[in-house]
C-alpha cells in the first residue's frame, strides 16, 4: 500500500467510527424527576384606574428601589398564602387551616329567670377550619382563582356541625360565590370567642379595583338569605342587595366607608338601607406597636348588615324575618404588642335593634359587651392566651317568647390555644 493510500485510510477511520456510533443506538441520560415548586397566592397586581404621576428618579435610585421592593414584599406577606405548583400543572395550590380549643367558664345573672336561668358551667369549646385555594395566571395575563373553606364548630346540641364559610371563583377583578360581605369591616378575629364562630357570609357577585394607589372601590350584589353561617333572619328581596364600598389606606391609617340598599317588599318605603364608617390607626406607645379601631353602623330594614357574629348569634334567636327593624352598632377596639411574643386586645361594643312597626311584637334588643385578652405567640402558627368578656343583654319585645338564657348578664372566661397550618 502506498504512503498516500495509508494516509487516506487513517484519515477516514474517525469518520467510519462516527458512522458506526451513529448507526448503533446511543443510551439516553435518565431524566430528573419533576418536583413540586413553591408559589404564593396573593391579590393580583392590577394597576389603578387613575395612576398618579411617578416621582422623578434621584441619586441613589437603586438603593431606594431595592428598599421599596422589600417593603412591597412585606406588605404582600399579610395577604399572601404560600402554596405549591404540582408537576405538570400551572396552578398554585394552597392548603391551610386552624384548630382552636380551650377551657371556658360561663356564669349567668338573670334576675327574672328564676330557676330557668342556666347554672354556672365549664365547657371545652373546640373548632377547626380548613381552606383550599388555587390561583393560575393565564397566557393573556388574566388571573383565575378558587377558594373553599369549611368550619367545624361542634356543640352539645349539634356535635357534627359543619359550615361552609367560603366557596368562590375569582376571574380577574370579579368574584362569584359565597363569601364575607363587602359591607363588613371589623370582625373581632383577634378574640377566641369570635374566631370560633363562622363570620357572616352572603351569596355575592362582586367587582373590586384600586382607583388610585390609596383608594379602592368595591361594588357587589349580595343575598343574605343564601348565607350558611349565623345571620339575622331577613326576608328575600325581589332583587339582590346593592353594596358600594370605598377603602382608603395611607400608611398607618385605614378608612372604610360602605353603604347597602336592599329591596324589602313588606316595608312602607319598599327599601332598606345600611351604612358603616370604620377606621383603624396604627400607633406606637412606648416604642411598642399597636392599633386603635372605631366603627359605627346603622340600618333601617337592614339588620343583617350590622353587629358582630356574637351579636347575630343572639339576635337570630329573637327576631323573625317579618320584623321591621332599625338599629345601630358601635365598636371601639385597641391592640398593644408588648413584646414580639406578647400582645393584648380589648374592645367595647353596643348593639341595639328596635322593632317599632309590628303590632304583634314591639320593643327593643340591646347588647353591651366588653372583652379583653392576653395572647402569647412564641412561634408563627401557634398562640395561647387568656380571655374574658362581660355581656349585658336587655330584651323587651312584647308578645315574643325569649329564651331565659338571653336576658341579663353573661360573664365568660377561657384559656385557649390555637394552631394554624
Amino acid at each position: 500500500m502506498s504512503r498516500l493510500a495509508l494516509i487516506l485510510a487513517l484519515a477516514g477511520a474517525p469518520l467510519a467510527l462516527e458512522d458506526a456510533q451513529a448507526a448503533s443506538p446511543r443510551p439516553q441520560p435518565a431524566r430528573a424527576p419533576a418536583l413540586a415548586r413553591s408559589c404564593v397566592i396573593k391579590p393580583p397586581d392590577v394597576s389603578p384606574l387613575f395612576p398618579s404621576a411617578e416621582a422623578p428618579e434621584t441619586a441613589g435610585t437603586d438603593d431606594s428601589k431595592d428598599a421599596g421592593d422589600d417593603d412591597d414584599d412585606e406588605d404582600d406577606g399579610d395577604e399572601a398564602v404560600p402554596g405549591l405548583v404540582l408537576p405538570g400543572s400551572a396552578t398554585c395550590l394552597a392548603i391551610s387551616g386552624t384548630v382552636n380549643a380551650g377551657l371556658q367558664y360561663d356564669s349567668y345573672r338573670i334576675p327574672k329567670a328564676g330557676d330557668a336561668a342556666p347554672r354556672p358551667a365549664y365547657s371545652w369549646p373546640t373548632s377547626a377550619s380548613f381552606r383550599i385555594a388555587t390561583s393560575q395566571d393565564l397566557a393573556s395575563g388574566l388571573r383565575v382563582g378558587t377558594a373553599f373553606e369549611m368550619m367545624l364548630a361542634p356543640s352539645k346540641d349539634a356535635p357534627d356541625t359543619v359550615t361552609i364559610s367560603e366557596a368562590t371563583v375569582t376571574v380577574g377583578t370579579m368574584t362569584f360565590g359565597l363569601a364575607d360581605s363587602r359591607f363588613s369591616f371589623w370582625t373581632g378575629d383577634e378574640f377566641a370567642f369570635s374566631a370560633r364562630l363562622p363570620g357572616r357570609n352572603v351569596g355575592l357577585i362582586a367587582w373590586e379595583r384600586d382607583l388610585t394607589e390609596r383608594w379602592n372601590l368595591a361594588l357587589s350584589l349580595e343575598d343574605p338569605t343564601l348565607a350558611t353561617t349565623a345571620t339575622i333572619p331577613t326576608v328575600n328581596g325581589r332583587v339582590p342587595d346593592g353594596i358600594a364600598r370605598l377603602t382608603y389606606v395611607n400608611g398607618p391609617l385605614t378608612l372604610h366607608l360602605a353603604g347597602a340598599l336592599r329591596d324589602v317588599p313588606a316595608s312602607a318605603s319598599g327599601f332598606g338601607r345600611a351604612g358603616i364608617v370604620g377606621v383603624t390607626y396604627e400607633v406606637e406607645v412606648g416604642g411598642s406597636p399597636g392599633s386603635l379601631t372605631a366603627q359605627i353602623a346603622g340600618a333601617i330594614e337592614g339588620a343583617a348588615y350590622i353587629g358582630s357574629s356574637l351579636d347575630a348569634a343572639i339576635a337570630r334567636q329573637i327576631l323573625v324575618p317579618a320584623d321591621s327593624t332599625r338599629g345601630f352598632s358601635a365598636v371601639i377596639a385597641a391592640r398593644r404588642e408588648w413584646t414580639d411574643e406578647w400582645a393584648s386586645n380589648i374592645y367595647l361594643s353596643r348593639y341595639q335593634i328596635s322593632v317599632p312597626f309590628v303590632d304583634q311584637s314591639k320593643g327593643k334588643l340591646r347588647i353591651d359587651r366588653i372583652a379583653a385578652n392576653l395572647v402569647w405567640t412564641p412561634v408563627d402558627g401557634f398562640k395561647a392566651g387568656l380571655e374574658g368578656s362581660i355581656a349585658q343583654t336587655n330584651v323587651a319585645l312584647a308578645s315574643r317568647v325569649v329564651p331565659a338564657s338571653l336576658g341579663g348578664r353573661l360573664l365568660s372566661a377561657q384559656l385557649f390555644i390555637e394552631r394554624a397550618f
